[in-house]
């Protein structure tokens, strides 16, 4: 469904302000089905409906590959979880439905999660990425290496990080 764009301030330097058209008509959602990833959609769905951007959920499934049979790739994938979150998209596509936004759910199984989303920003050309982070206490909140901080340092677009 096409929409309409709808309008934005955009600032070229923080004294010159001007109301243009949008330029968010591509939302990126990484979606696990955490609370985290939950709360993301529910943001990327308000700013999709205010701005008419298109949304799309990129779920990956991460598979390890087995050494013990020297398997270099997935063979099958449990069919409980992947039931599961089939269920779990299509409430997703009909939240995004009841307020007129288009969306597109994307599954990949990956044994790695952080490239799959910056390769997937890059070939759709994503306007804006908005994802959820797991908040660490103590020293683990110096972690580098998280899939958010990842994406945040090497996207293109911007990075909107809901807690």
């Amino acid at each position: 469904m096409e929409r309409k764009s709808k309008l934005q301030i955009v600032c070229t330097e923080i004294d010159n302000c001007q109301i243009k058209d949008s330029t968010i008509h591509k939302i990126l959602v990484p979606y696990d089905g955490s609370h985290y990833s939950e709360h993301a959609f529910a943001f990327a769905l308000d700013l999709a409906n205010h701005y008419g951007a298109n949304i799309t959920t990129l779920t990956i499934i991460y598979e390890i590959p087995s050494r013990e049979l020297d398997i270099s790739h997935q063979t099958s994938i449990n069919p409980e979880k992947s039931k599961k979150m089939q269920k779990t998209l299509k409430l997703l596509k009909d939240s995004a439905k009841k307020f007129g936004v288009s969306i597109k759910n994307d599954v990949s199984v990956n044994s790695e999660i952080l490239e799959p989303i910056l390769s997937y920003i890059s070939s759709y050309k994503i306007d804006l990425v908005v994802m959820g982070s797991r908040s660490r206490p103590g020293p683990d909140r110096y972690v580098i290496g998280s899939v958010a901080h990842g994406v945040c340092k090497n996207a293109h677009c911007p990075v909107l990080i809901v807690k």
